[in-house]
């Protein structure tokens, strides 16, 4: 009886409520209503890419939206833009439209339209565009020729030092420069870089923004330890190598070298180059006749190292070339006994035509020992490698490749840093093999293929860097790097560890996964001041590079 009561009293009030006329309601904050504008190519190359996304935001009281579009697109080529054919969205606040409604507009022209708020009130406002010339007016990189000098640019003074003990009252340069910007007087000429040294104005391509530089011979102070905080820099990315002709595909393996001015992105058989300061594609590289389809790198001195694919019982090799010009020559050979293949990563620390470590993955499978091998190379010379099996680290799914080790330095004692799919960590491993400090995987690493890692001294610091790799279309598509000179704080997860200095930005893949393959770079200038990480992911088409330097400022 008591349950039929409630039930009574219940549906009552229902009937109550149902009877009861509702309040109005109105938005506590109406806002603009209309928070961006952008606008898209809708046709040719770069329909609809995600990067050529040009935006506006409007201001109250305002009825003209103006959306600069680049005078070229890419800003560092020639291909003049059209805006005839954009397509054309907007953020609005909820409960907001416009009419009629966004699509593909001339925005040559003045296209009108109305929006109607959340509160019922309405606003008339033009979208329309405007081709505009680039207003970038840096040096990228200056270089004298004779002596050899990179200099040492300091963007937030305008100064570049030339580190040198040479005579340079009387030397030519090169510069390179924002795209389409211009430099007065031309570097190429004589100059006399001493005392107060030279200055050169660099006009941006709109013809009206200028910076004056002041390029003399002199030594920055430097901050005692590492990079300086606050000088990371992402200074170029390319998020469409397909549109270079660079595709993944089952059979490619994606590594980096750099050497002199040039990085060097091998897919396994074929190998691109590209400018490292400005990210330009030069073209391919000629291997001259040498064929080496595995793994590449580059030691501390410049020099790259090639290396072919061996599977059981075949001979392994690694090739080695001073630079991108000359014909590689075999480093070292060994006829693989380890009863599995090897060949898709190689590292190495230090300088091949001295001293150096490089070590080679084998590739296991799921529950097997992770093993890799190690040569130790004394004024040029590679001795017998030794077999390293891991302590305290089962393999993942690493039989493709997905795996790879690098040298703390070129003293064979030292530790060592592995990294693999799918335990997704990075560890810390004695001259000997055992594990002594893991960094576990991050909060979304999970899905993601760590199966590079790279270790860089600069500055009185030693970093490790991995590259958490496209396995799936999600999880995670970043560079973390690591301060490992201190292993104590080697411990945590790979996105909250207190060894961790510095997280990259994240480009996605933008269609179907196919390969995980990819690598990350780091180099140290000869100077000591620049500090540059360079990554790339198949899945993610991209090829990304960062800057870091260690100027007291």
């Amino acid at each position: 009886m008591k349950n039929s009561i409630i039930s009574f009293a219940s549906a009552a009030l229902l009937c109550l409520g149902g009877c009861h006329e509702p309040d109005e309601l109105t938005p506590s904050d109406t806002g603009l209503g209309l928070n961006s504008i952008s606008a898209q190519f809708s046709t040719g190359e770069y329909k609809n890419d995600p990067l050529a996304k040009f935006t506006a935001t409007p201001t109250e009281g305002e009825e003209r939206i103006v959306i600069d579009i680049p005078y070229y697109y890419p800003e560092n080529s020639t291909n003049t833009t059209s805006i005839t054919e954009m397509r054309v969205t907007a953020n609005l606040d909820d409960n907001c439209f416009i009419t009629p409604r966004l699509g593909t507009l001339d925005l040559t022209q003045e296209n009108w339209f109305t929006l109607t708020r959340a509160d019922g009130s309405k606003r008339d406002f033009c979208v329309t565009g405007n081709i505009k010339k680039s207003d970038k007016c840096e040096i990228i990189s200056f270089a004298t020729d004779e002596p050899s000098i990179q200099g040492v640019i300091d963007n937030d003074r305008n100064t570049i030092s030339l580190i040198s003990a040479d005579d340079l009252s009387a030397v030519t340069a090169q510069a390179t420069l924002s795209p389409h910007a211009t430099i007065s007087p031309d570097p190429a000429e004589v100059h006399d870089y001493e005392g107060e040294g030279m200055k050169f104005t660099v006009t941006a391509h709109d013809g009206v923004t200028k910076r004056i530089y002041t390029v003399s011979k002199e030594i920055p102070p430097k901050i005692k330890y590492g990079w300086r905080a606050g000088s990371e820099t992402e200074i170029w990315q390319n998020v469409s190598l397909d549109k270079l002709g660079i595709v993944n595909g089952s059979d490619k393996n994606y590594s980096l070298a750099a050497s002199g001015s040039k990085l060097v992105l091998s897919t396994g058989a074929d190998k691109y180059l590209f400018n490292r300061a400005t990210g330009d594609y030069l073209g391919t590289l000629d291997m001259k006749g040498t064929a080496a389809p595995g793994g590449m790198t580059s030691d501390d001195a410049g020099n790259i190292l090639y290396a072919n694919l061996a599977d059981p019982n075949a001979t392994f090799r690694i090739y080695t070339a001073a630079s991108t010009d000359d014909t590689p020559t075999e480093l070292l050979s060994y006829t693989n006994a380890t009863g599995a293949s090897m060949g898709k990563h190689i590292s190495v620390q230090g300088d091949v035509k001295g001293d150096a470590i490089v070590t080679a993955v084998i590739y296991t499978w799921n529950g097997a020992v992770c093993k890799f091998l190690r040569w130790t190379i004394s004024g040029g010379v590679a001795a017998k490698p030794q077999m390293i099996s891991v302590t305290g680290a089962t393999a993942g799914w690493n039989g493709n490749g997905h795996a790879d080790v690098e040298a703390y330095s070129a003293n064979p004692d030292d530790p060592y840093f592995l990294t693999y799919y799918s335990a997704n960590s990075l560890y810390r491993i004695d001259a000997t093999g055992a594990v002594t400090n893991t960094i576990a995987t991050s909060q979304w690493g999970a899905n993601s293929n760590y199966n590079c890692v790279d270790v860089c001294a600069f500055n009185n610091a030693r970093y490790a860097a991995i590259y958490t790799g496209a396995h799936f279309t999600y999880g995670e598509f970043k560079t973390y790097m690591f301060d490992v000179t201190t292993p104590e704080q080697l411990t945590g997860a790979c996105d909250t560890s207190p060894a961790r200095v510095f997280t990259s930005n994240e480009y996605k893949p933008a269609g179907a996964v196919v390969n995980a393959t990819g690598d990350v770079l780091m180099t140290a200038s000869a100077d000591g001041y620049k500090l540059n990480l360079y990554y790339t992911d198949a899945n993610t088409n991209a090829l990304v590079a960062w800057e870091f330097d260690c100027i007291d400022k």
